[in-house]
């Protein structure tokens, strides 16, 4: 299924606890993420599914664990990011969004971030250390395997 998101600037949560104007927030439905960017690098630490962002952020930035995880994640300027979810035609936002939440935490997964939310999209992971003499654009020299 080919699905659509529409991606929002993100937003600095700054100092903990955390506060966001969340009227700024949309009440359609679509993805979120919570992340740390340090440097060029960026980390995605949760990311969630929400029928309406506004609330599902708002009752996120009350999950004392989940905010304290997010604070306790290592360095760096702490974020929200989040996608309105644009439906194609005959699209129903009830199947389609868990599908985003999964495809988008696979993704982070095999990127190596460490979600706190993985329930739902538990991997194995294989990693292959390779020393080779030719072929070194077509053989990596490290190799991590997804295993369904």
């Amino acid at each position: 299924m080919k699905m659509n998101l529409q991606w929002r600037r993100s937003v600095k949560l700054g100092k903990f606890p955390y506060d966001l104007d969340l009227e700024k927030i949309p009440k359609s439905s679509g993805i979120y993420i919570f992340l740390r960017v340090h440097g060029n690098t960026s980390e995605a630490l949760y990311v969630g599914k929400a029928n309406n962002l506004r609330n599902r952020v708002k009752q996120q930035l009350n999950n004392l664990k989940l905010m304290n995880g997010i604070k306790n994640a290592p360095n760096g300027i702490r974020r929200l990011v989040y996608g309105e979810f644009v439906p194609k035609p005959g699209q129903q936002v009830s199947k389609a969004l868990p599908l985003c939440e999964k495809t988008l935490m696979r993704y982070c997964l095999g990127q190596g971030h460490n979600l706190f939310n993985i329930q739902g999209a538990k991997l194995k992971f294989h990693e292959l250390d390779s020393t080779r003499v030719d072929l070194k654009k077509f053989l990596p020299a490290t190799t991590k395997m997804l295993v369904k």
